[in-house]
């Protein structure tokens, strides 16, 4: 039985409990992005400018994990909320079928059109074939990669963060070991350089899905096929979807705003160095939001198993107490990162410098950090949309400060200030989309809870 164990207790030693292992696993992941990036930018500029490339794709797959990831989560916690234990089966067992549907859909679709869609994001012919070294067994492994996220978000829906934290850690250190070697041909192994990467990936994120379905099975008694019911499925597909659909499209936009951005700087001059930066740099940024990343999605099982026994006052205290934190360790990494804003570029490239992409780079963390304090708001606000259910204000929200904002004004400052005028136009985009999902939040939740004290409960 699944108990619903964030319905009482201290709110502040429940949050930290919950945000501290899955803290240590958004590290991890960070980790292993700094070290992917790090070990193949040894190989030079233009490898790492085609795995920078990759990104775009990688992210689409990503934002289908995670927005139905989001589904799952929503729904499984406030099932927890009602204490509705044949739900909360159902929905994972189900949800889990989804999500193995969509890898195989993906995989059909990705794989023959590897050449037309890098093309079309603007990557030279002679970054091609790093692209396909990468991309043709990463796509493959698509299925291996969104399962495991929907296990993991079935298992944080009933407040456990730890085990989904530890399995990313042990995945997230072979696959850093495997980069080591596969892809610089280190401890005796093949030097398989890109594909390396790529197949590092896949070994790892194997192991990551054998892990996730042995404790949803064995350990939360989360899976069932015993009582299978196609009407059951299609309903529980229905209920995941009805959050997961808009919260797919909310996750892809971000992807689509890259592609934007890559194409509009594979424009512009020095465009290898430009997209590098761009892309090596959105991954150095997860260093500072991974606190309020860990955070946000913590809230959302936090939120919605209140949502589902109407608890709003824990609720209105916790985006109270999580809104405080953003803003203070928002401050902090924005004072850090301007300190070391000429150190972060000669990491990479290790043995190969390129002065014009430490100089994009030094450039980048004077500018971009001023955004550290609203999007850490903006994490906070979303996830509390999410668990409201409440997808589609945050998909709008992400588009307006993506593709609203953010791409047309990177347009027009980038003629005026040059790649600088992109990193303006971020900021900007950012700040103000950030104090706006503040006051829509708090009128959502002002209002839901009018309305679920007005229906019969």
């Amino acid at each position: 039985m699944q108990k619903a164990k964030l319905i009482e207790g201290n709110i502040v030693s429940n949050l930290i409990k919950m945000s501290i292992p899955m803290f240590f696993g958004m590290i991890g992941f960070a980790m292993f992005n700094f070290f992917d990036t790090k070990f193949v930018g040894e190989l030079g500029v233009q490898p790492l400018a085609a795995i920078s490339y990759t990104v775009i794709t990688v992210l689409m797959m990503f934002a289908i994990a995670f927005g139905l990831g989001t589904g799952v989560t929503a729904t499984v916690g406030k099932a927890i909320g009602e204490n509705n234990q044949v739900k909360v089966k159902n929905l994972t067992t189900y949800g889990l079928i989804l999500s193995l549907f969509l890898g195989l859909l993906i995989t059909l679709i990705g794989f023959p059109t590897i050449g037309p869609l890098f093309k079309l994001f603007g990557a030279s012919e002679d970054l091609m074939p790093y692209i396909y070294d990468y991309m043709q067994l990463w796509y493959i492994g698509v299925p291996l990669i969104i399962v495991p996220i929907i296990g993991n978000s079935a298992i944080r829906a009933q407040g456990n963060t730890l085990i989904p934290a530890v399995i990313m850690g042990v995945c997230v250190v072979f696959n850093i070991v495997l980069d080591f070697g596969l892809i610089l041909g280190n401890w005796g192994m093949p030097r398989w350089e890109v594909f390396g990467a790529s197949f590092a990936t896949f070994l790892s994120r194997l192991m990551t899905l054998i892990a996730s379905l042995l404790f949803l099975h064995y350990k939360f008694d989360m899976i069932s096929i015993k009582h299978f019911s196609l009407r059951e499925m299609l309903n529980s597909w229905f209920e995941i979807l009805r959050i997961g659909v808009p919260s797919i499209i909310t996750q892809l936009v971000i992807p689509l705003s890259v592609a934007l951005i890559t194409q509009l700087a594979s424009n512009m001059e020095n465009k290898d160095q430009l997209v590098s930066t761009l892309q090596v740099g959105s991954r150095i940024d997860f260093f500072a939001i991974a606190v309020v990343a860990s955070l946000g999605t913590v809230l959302v099982p936090f939120i919605a198993q209140n949502y589902g026994a109407k608890n709003f006052d824990r609720i209105k205290k916790s985006l109270k107490v999580s809104r405080i934190f953003s803003i203070s360790w928002g401050i902090v990494m924005t004072l850090f990162f301007i300190a070391l804003r000429h150190q972060i570029g000669p990491v990479f490239l290790k043995g190969k410098p390129d002065v014009i992409f430490f100089k994009y780079m030094s450039d980048f963390y004077l500018i971009v950090p001023f955004t550290f304090v609203f999007r850490m708001l903006f994490v906070i606000e979303t996830s509390s949309l999410n668990a409201l259910q409440k997808p589609i204000i945050t998909g709008l929200l992400t588009a307006l400060e993506l593709i609203v904002i953010y791409y047309p004004l990177a347009i027009y400052l980038s003629e005026d200030y040059g790649y600088v005028g992109v990193f303006y136009a971020f900021v900007i985009a950012n700040v103000s989309c950030g104090i706006a999902s503040v006051f829509i939040n708090r009128f959502v939740l002002k209002l839901t809870r009018k309305q679920s004290i007005v229906k019969p409960q």
